[in-house]
């Protein structure tokens, strides 16, 4: 069968949960003799190796011009590809899929990720998010399947859907570690809560601070390290602020460095505003951290009481309770709710089981098609 994967960057070339999904489910997908794969990027490098996996390189999006209309032509390219290798099956990525989507609409699976679109906050961002609704809803009208991640994502998809069986949940998936299997860390004081992600409203950053005030102005400076790693749009303004004792900012983490923050911290805390089924939160529970995230998007597929706390979006009041709550647990319930991450992760969410799943969905539609 001969999979068609478009879209607009693959990782490490272009960064973003997207992008590194792209990168990760192709490459799972290529384990399989029964699948032939051509990946529509635009990057100009051949990004993977592989027999099964053909690569055709397309003009990238001007990021300097408006991001419709170069969205809208990147487009255009793809649909004039599929229309000289007429794939099987199209797997789109985002908005990849567009030009001429009637051609491809029995055969097209849409992964919108996170909606962004439909979970804006604030009436300017509001107002922005209008095109990009109307754009994805004359998408969903002409594809036969449209993958969410879950959770009140597929809440949201439910309202796009001309009937249930074109609504299909795949969820976010990572590579275990080798060696996070066998690691065990020791809970102690003061602990150590490790955030990873952009410096920005929509992650949640200025809840956090005013979390960490509260805890520090009542007493808590010693209970609690706070170790920040990412940058954004809010990151000089912080960083030019002083900081408490108990704050460190990393500033932009390498990749590389990534497993040692999971692996030296033992809490992870993500007070996002909105979301899809964040990447970061899945790692963090690969090394057996339970984890304090709000709940959006599709977060609540990953996290529940067994492995971490749910906190309602933009509540301090609920990040400082969870934190205090995992500071006086005991170190068996500690334990246990890094184990449940881990379990979580393992039996659920890693590429090999999601590629699979995947895998299946494309023989469905293909059967269909025929």
């Amino acid at each position: 069968m001969h999979i068609a994967f478009c879209t607009d960057g693959i990782y490490p070339l272009m960064t973003g949960g997207m992008q590194k999904h792209s990168r990760l489910l192709v490459e799972s997908l290529s384990a399989y003799e029964d699948l032939s794969i051509t990946v529509l990027h635009p990057h100009s490098e051949t990004i993977f190796n592989s027999p099964r996996i053909q690569e055709i390189q397309l003009r990238p999006i001007n990021s300097n011009k408006n991001y419709l209309l170069e969205s809208y032509r990147y487009s255009q390219q793809v649909a004039d590809k599929l229309n000289d290798i007429q794939p099987d099956i199209i797997y789109s990525q985002g908005l990849s899929v567009w030009a001429g989507i009637k051609n491809f609409s029995n055969r097209l699976i849409i992964n919108p990720h996170g909606l962004e679109p439909y979970q804006a906050i604030g009436w300017k961002h509001r107002l922005l998010a209008i095109p990009f609704q109307h754009i994805f809803s004359h998408l969903f009208k002409n594809c036969a399947r449209i993958v969410s991640l879950g959770g009140k994502l597929s809440e949201i998809l439910r309202k796009h859907c001309a009937h249930e069986k074109q609504l299909v949940v795949l969820p976010n998936a990572i590579n275990l570690s080798n060696t996070s299997a066998g690691f065990q860390r020791i809970p102690s004081l003061p602990v150590k809560v490790l955030f990873l992600g952009r410096f920005a409203t929509n992650k949640g950053i200025d809840i956090l601070f005013e979390a960490i005030q509260q805890l520090n102005s009542t007493g808590y400076t010693n209970t609690f390290n706070f170790i920040l790693g990412g940058k954004g749009p809010l990151y000089e303004h912080y960083r030019s602020q002083p900081q408490p004792a108990n704050v460190k900012l990393l500033g932009f983490v390498k990749d590389e460095d990534i497993d040692a923050l999971y692996r030296n911290n033992e809490l992870f805390i993500l007070p996002t505003l909105f979301e899809g089924m964040p990447t970061v939160v899945l790692e963090a529970m690969s090394w057996k951290m339970p984890v304090i995230v709000s709940d959006v998007g599709a977060t609540a597929e990953l996290v529940d009481a067994a492995n971490g706390y749910l906190v309602r979006p933009g509540k301090v009041e609920d990040l400082v309770q969870s934190l205090l709550g995992y500071a006086a647990a005991s170190l068996e319930i500690k334990l246990s709710l890094g184990n449940a991450s881990y379990s979580r992760v393992m039996n659920q969410f890693t590429w090999k089981a999601v590629a699979a799943r995947h895998r299946d969905l494309f023989y469905a539609l293909l059967h269909e098609t025929q």
